[in-house]
């Protein structure tokens, strides 16, 4: 297994939709991105969208409709979508497999990239946002990331999905959809994105491709949104050539932008007399040679699929173990063939509850500080929201009422506090007991607000509580894995990461009220 790809883990699905998971690809703010295999052998990039965003109608109802779309896209230069469910308990969509680093990969480990390479990119990748454009998409998220560089030229993928991310519950207050170093000035003022927003992100991406940094700079989001509205671009390191072409797509004005087929004219006017055509050794040598690590033979050989039918004959011996053999009991009982206690002979049924009863208690000290000590005066220079703390009767009567009363916030000094307390707030109306979508939610949320501090130590610290809080979703998803499959000894592991991580939680906690209430 190449360090390209990751091994699956316990919490990591082996099929979705027909399709053979073999390995994890990463993972990003829609969800994760698997390698998986067709019944044929061709390998998919398989992308499952995170939990909080399937509960979301607006959220399906957007996806169902730019997958159609997308569909329809039929670019050399972008990733095809192959398949797709909107429908399914987590939606997820499928793309041809493409062997090759990201842009932003091939920067990091190789360094910027020579003019020429350059302006093939850029061709190719106009290409490509020609075809998603034909079909009435608008990328919205163009970035290093989303843009693969094949042996045979790039590849635009993730097209059209950020889209379905936009003006969703989970994105209608407070939080841009969008990289913030790549979104252009009308995707800051909250104004609809047009062809011309993508080629404002192709200008910022050819300089980071040519330079190794981005045109407005890192840092602060709202310092960077002033930079991307108010600031000329910074192109030094950027050749004439490069540069007469980046400064017209990073206009600030929509119409002051080339179109897409104007870009790629120029692009591949500047190859200097060479082919055109973006097939052949187009990139550097070190990114040439690396291209070997991405291959996906070793997951074709014979060994999973052994594995798979080994565990189908496991599956269709348990039915008949469970009705046929009577459960040993006290000392009697023999460790079972994982190595787990007797507990995993029980039923799959009495782990959930049990896991139902210790994640139960859990989750909810996520918000005890909401509960009990949301009063507590803040630190001078930060006013304090007011809370109505729950009742203690009410406490001992119900663990799983949540506070009758909605938090009121004041103005707050830093404005990722302000953001950070109105996301507990709203997890806390709609706190589902042991769900890791609601945590994972939540972590969102405050990675948000952590974006949109300005004092480092208030950012710090909000990363903590979304790192403490992916955490816990992560460990209580996790259980109910290991609960579904009966073994206890992973099941107790996930409730002591649960656990570990919840107490994490209650000493960042208190970090957080000094800066913030």
């Amino acid at each position: 297994m190449t360090d390209r790809f990751k091994p699956l883990t316990d919490d990591d699905p082996r099929s979705v939709g027909g399709y053979d998971l073999r390995a994890r690809l990463g993972a990003g703010g829609m969800g994760r991105v698997y390698l998986a295999f067709t019944p044929g052998g061709r390998a998919l990039a398989l992308k499952v969208v995170r939990p909080d965003y399937a509960e979301d109608d607006e959220f399906r109802r957007r996806f169902r409709k730019e997958i159609d779309a997308a569909q329809r896209v039929q670019g050399l230069y972008t990733a095809p979508v192959v398949d797709a469910d909107s429908e399914a308990a987590l939606p997820w969509l499928a793309t041809a497999y493409v062997p090759g680093p990201s842009l932003h990969q091939a920067v990091v480990e190789h360094g910027p990239l020579p003019p020429n390479t350059v302006f093939r990119l850029l061709a190719g990748v106009a290409e490509g946002l020609t075809a998603i454009h034909a079909c009435n998409l608008i990328h919205r998220d163009l970035k290093p990331a989303n843009i693969l560089l094949a042996e045979d030229g790039p590849r635009v993928i993730d097209f059209g999905i950020a889209h379905a991310a936009d003006a969703t519950a989970l994105t209608s207050t407070h939080v841009r959809v969008g990289t913030p170093a790549f979104m252009a000035p009308e995707q800051i003022r909250g104004h609809s994105a047009t062809s011309a927003t993508d080629v404002f992100a192709l200008g910022n991406l050819a300089v980071f491709a040519a330079t190794g940094r981005t045109a407005f700079g890192e840092g602060n989001p709202e310092a960077m949104f002033f930079r991307i509205i108010n600031e000329p671009p910074e192109l030094s390191g950027c050749d004439a050539e490069l540069r007469t072409l980046v400064e017209r797509c990073l206009a600030k004005g929509p119409v002051e932008r080339p179109s897409v087929s104007e870009v790629m004219e120029y692009a591949r006017r500047q190859l200097r007399g060479e082919e055109a055509g973006l097939a052949g050794l187009w990139l550097p040598d070190a990114v040439t040679s690396s291209l070997a690590g991405y291959g996906t033979a070793i997951y074709t050989e014979a060994e999973p699929r052994e594995t798979r039918e080994e565990q189908e004959e496991e599956e269709e011996d348990a039915p008949q173990r469970s009705t046929e053999e009577k459960p040993p009991t006290g000392d009697t009982a023999p460790p079972s063939e994982n190595g787990d206690s007797a507990l995993s002979r029980i039923g799959c049924v009495a782990i959930i509850l049990i896991v139902a009863v210790v994640l139960a208690i859990g989750p909810h000290k996520v918000l005890d500080w909401v509960k009990s000590d949301g009063t507590a005066s803040g630190s001078p220079g930060h006013s304090a929201p007011s809370y109505t703390p729950a009742t203690d009767s009410a406490a001992d009567t119900d663990a799983d009422a949540e506070p009758d009363t909605e938090p009121t916030e004041e103005d707050t000094t830093d404005p990722g506090c302000e953001q950070a307390n109105q996301a507990i707030s709203s997890n806390n109306d709609t706190f589902d007991e042991a769900s890791s979508a609601s945590l994972s939610s939540l972590a969102s949320n405050l990675d948000s607000a952590a974006d949109t501090a300005e004092d480092p130590e208030v950012t710090s610290t909000i990363r903590a509580l979304a790192n403490d809080t992916r955490s816990m979703s992560d460990s209580a998803a996790g259980a109910y894995s290991a609960a579904e499959r009966g073994n206890s000894t992973q099941l107790e592991s996930y409730q002591d990461a649960f656990s570990d991580a919840s107490d994490q939680w209650d000493n960042d906690i208190e970090t957080y009220k000094s800066l913030c209430l």
